[in-house]
């Protein structure tokens, strides 16, 4: 049973991380043969793992397609993004008040990796991140916020947080181009952030969280606009037509 258990989170895991990378982007079709596959697995972990991202929010079923990387419609959004300005505002001025010099380091880690991402992207010409430079950003940026709420010392909103966080920011909405100017936007956005942290500004800090979150709701309401996807399927317009016409047969 331990095994089973095992593998199943190690399916979740691994089909968690490539729609985190935006290799699975909203609206793609999920292969549980192809993705147990590149693990060297059996399909029924992988299976597992796909049932549990789908009642998470992340997938759903569509007939005659299977299932797809999910696309919420821009209410859901907001409101997401409303629970995230409302929980880690608070979260981030309790923090200050009481993060340790050891969680300020963790997230000064955080900060250079988002800075090296940065700096690796203007050096390669490239016009945005991709492969595993975009998971390490993903991952830095996703980390500083987790870390900054975790350091309020809530448990019940440090959950809360990483689930809408997930949602929101993750799965939620078609990804913006991750180019050099922002990333670049991000760590500035961090380093203020940390400062006020530094600082013991709990207010400066709050107001600045609320400013992120807000800005980064503008963007993923812009691309999921941008994307010509129907909301309330996910569903790429290409892939769309082709299910019209299986379904007019």
């Amino acid at each position: 049973m331990a095994k089973d258990g095992s593998l199943r989170d190690r399916a979740y895991r691994h089909l968690r991380e490539r729609i985190l990378s935006g290799e699975l982007g909203p609206g793609t079709r999920v292969s549980e043969e192809a993705l147990a596959a590149e693990l060297g697995i059996s399909r029924t972990p992988m299976r597992e793992a796909v049932k549990q991202l789908a009642s998470e929010g992340a997938l759903e079923a569509v007939p005659r397609v299977g299932t797809i990387v999910r696309t919420p419609g821009r209410r859901e959004v907001e409101e997401l993004y409303e629970l995230r300005e409302a929980l880690e505002g608070y979260a981030v001025e309790r923090a200050a008040e009481r993060i340790s010099p050891e969680e300020v380091a963790g997230l000064a880690r955080l900060l250079d990796e988002i800075g090296a991402v940065a700096g690796e992207l203007r050096r390669s010409g490239k016009r945005a991140l991709e492969g595993a430079l975009l998971r390490r950003f993903l991952a830095a940026d996703l980390g500083f916020h987790l870390r900054l709420i975790e350091a309020a010392g809530n448990r019940k909103i440090s959950k809360s947080v990483a689930d809408s966080s997930v949602l929101a920011g993750i799965f939620g909405t078609p990804r913006q181009e991750h180019t050099a100017a922002v990333v670049e936007g991000a760590w500035r956005f961090h380093q203020r952030i940390l400062s006020a942290l530094r600082r013991s500004d709990g207010r400066r800090a709050r107001n600045l969280v609320v400013e992120h979150i807000r800005t980064s709701r503008r963007e993923a309401l812009a691309a999921l606009e941008r994307s010509g996807r129907d909301p309330a399927l996910g569903l790429p317009e290409e892939l769309r037509r082709e299910l019209e016409r299986i379904e007019r047969r």
